[in-house]
């Protein structure tokens, strides 16, 4: 019965996106032709720039050819690196929920991996979330339990971010200046993007009376193109969600230590993250350049990839790291560093996450019938 109810409450969630999808199978055959053939073009894009990457002069193809180049130390220390950000990914989610619910790290584990599979190939990550809710209320954990601890973890994480962006624009100021109009203005406008998201989310997090009026405004906003039906209730929804979510902060910030260290794990995280550029260097047998250049240069990279939303922000990730990481590599070698910082940080990432993601989905769809 418990299963059932938190089922049920996931279902309530997700009304909207259901409401969404309606709408998107009612509509005209040649728009919906439009759409499939926009994604099909885009796919066969990135098919092929990945290709191009790799096969092309000077590809990654063409490197690993002469394996005395590369070292082997430094590589799969570049993997590790990936290693430690998915096992903290998963200490962080175990850490958020507990602060309501207990549940076993194996839970967390799985929870995080899913997280990370579906953010992976939806666009702008937006996958991620609802199937870690619905992954949970198949464990018996509340929608509104679980979404409070993912949301309080993206707080963290969002604002962890921000303020290592602004450190990396401080230690690089003379390179952040000297950038072409086109590069600096995408940076700018993707941490100003990246810095509003946090500030929605603070505010969130403390303030209800403007969350709820928010919401409201958002909710008769949208009655007036008929996008949502039923706005009261939808109203009323979301305000209970939003006190599900006051009522977790609550308890989270009145744990000073687990606070502070949930930051500490999450600066940790990233920077396994933003370093992974610097060991693949290191493995390409260079040296004389400073980590925390590159660990600044991986940061510009976010920041700029943030603005597309493609999964992955695939296309767009390959394109800033060819600026970012120029400065670094030579042109028979950058091409090669693109790849294989991608294939580390992305495609590495899926390959780890989707056994566990799709043995889950099978599990979940035996469970229901």
């Amino acid at each position: 019965m418990k299963r059932e109810e938190n089922t049920d409450e996931f279902k309530k969630n997700i009304d909207c996106n259901d409401e969404l999808k309606s709408k998107e199978q009612n509509e005209p055959l040649p728009q919906k032709k439009r759409k499939v053939i926009a994604k099909v073009l885009l796919i066969l894009f990135l098919v092929a720039l990945f290709a191009y990457l790799c096969f092309s002069d000077n590809g990654l193809i063409e490197f690993l050819q002469n394996p005395s180049k590369i070292d082997i130390g430094w590589l799969i220390m570049a993997f590790f690196c990936q290693i430690i950000n998915i096992a903290i990914d998963a200490i962080l989610v175990y850490k958020f929920i507990n602060t309501d619910k207990k549940i076993k790290l194996s839970q967390s584990i799985t929870c995080s991996l899913i997280g990370q599979f579906f953010s992976a190939i939806t666009p702008s990550a937006t996958g991620g979330q609802p199937m870690q809710v619905y992954a949970m209320s198949k464990r018996g954990i509340a929608a509104g339990t679980t979404t409070s601890a993912l949301t309080q973890k993206f707080v963290v994480f969002q604002t962890s971010l921000i303020g290592y962006c602004i450190l990396a624009i401080l230690l690089r100021i003379d390179y952040f200046n000297s950038l072409n109009k086109i590069v600096y203005s995408l940076l700018i406008i993707g941490f100003l993007s990246q810095a509003l998201i946090a500030l929605g989310l603070i505010i969130v997090s403390f303030n209800k009376k403007i969350t709820n009026k928010f919401i409201s405004i958002i909710i008769n906003f949208f009655k007036k193109f008929k996008i949502f039906k039923k706005h009261e209730e939808k109203i009323e929804k979301f305000q209970q969600q939003v006190e599900i979510f006051y009522q977790g902060n609550q308890r989270l910030y009145k744990n000073k230590y687990l606070v502070l260290e949930t930051y500490v794990l999450t600066a940790i995280q990233l920077t396994a993250t933003f370093i992974i550029p610097y060991c693949v260097y290191r493995s390409f047998g260079f040296s004389g350049e400073r980590a925390s250049d590159m660990i600044s240069a991986q940061a510009f990279i976010t920041m700029a990839a943030s603005l597309f939303p493609v999964p992955g922000a695939s296309g767009a990730t390959e394109g800033a790291s060819s600026i970012f990481l120029s400065p670094f590599f030579d042109e028979t070698s950058i091409k090669s560093a693109v790849v294989l910082t991608r294939l580390i940080t992305y495609y590495f990432t899926i390959i780890i996450s989707a056994p566990i993601s799709l043995w889950w989905r099978r599990a979940a769809k035996k469970v229901s019938n």
